[in-house]
């Protein structure tokens, strides 16, 4: 290959170079603008079950232990409660999130299930390291607050009002419960609607 060749080819890669990094910064630049304008994802809260803003089942019921917990009522700090199953496998990466954020925001976490056998779930404690916390057999409790799908949450305030509840698959959607309560709505969908509709009407 003679020098005028050889010259032409490194112009054309470096003019091939440049072009890629500007697609490069284009994309980059676009990426950005969509991380902008895409809402934050709350959890998922379907129409069945208790509204949020009313007072939350009531239920006197057994841990797996056989001691005596009740859902619902004046409580000393808000209840987390999470519906779990040994077969889920997006609950084993969420469980251990939850209990981080039930110390960090000072919640009374309680698990919940309603499928398989004892053993199963006592293996399933064990294995998550959940032990220090009630875990709640029953069917009744998940009819009350129509959890059909796993994971699934529910935020009770101290005053017994459901506060937030929906599907929850990681730590935002978790996250996103504690939010509406602490905000007054329903959930984060309800927030960006209204403010949404403020900002229509100035």
């Amino acid at each position: 290959m003679s020098i005028d060749s050889l010259a032409v080819a490194v112009l054309v890669l470096g003019v091939v170079v440049a072009l890629l990094v500007i697609v490069v910064l284009a994309l980059a630049r676009q990426i950005g603008v969509l991380h902008t304008r895409l809402a934050p994802a709350g959890a998922l809260m379907n129409t069945a079950g208790p509204e949020v803003g009313s007072p939350a089942p009531k239920l006197s019921l057994q841990d797996i232990d056989g001691a005596a917990v009740t859902i619902g009522g004046t409580t000393a700090s808000a209840t987390l409660l999470l519906f779990v199953s040994p077969s889920c496998p997006i609950c084993k990466e969420l469980v251990p999130v939850a209990c981080s954020m039930a110390r960090s925001e000072k919640l009374r976490l309680l698990f919940a299930s309603d499928g398989g056998e004892l053993p199963q779930h006592i293996e399933y404690i064990e294995k998550m390291g959940i032990a220090d916390y009630s875990y709640l057999l029953s069917s009744e409790l998940g009819l009350k607050f129509a959890a059909g799908k796993l994971p699934y949450a529910a935020l009770i305030d101290r005053e017994g009002v459901l506060r937030s509840r929906g599907l929850v698959n990681s730590r935002e959607h978790l996250e996103s419960l504690v939010e509406a309560m602490l905000s007054g709505y329903d959930s984060l969908q309800d927030y960006l609607v209204k403010e949404q509709q403020l900002e229509q009407a100035s």
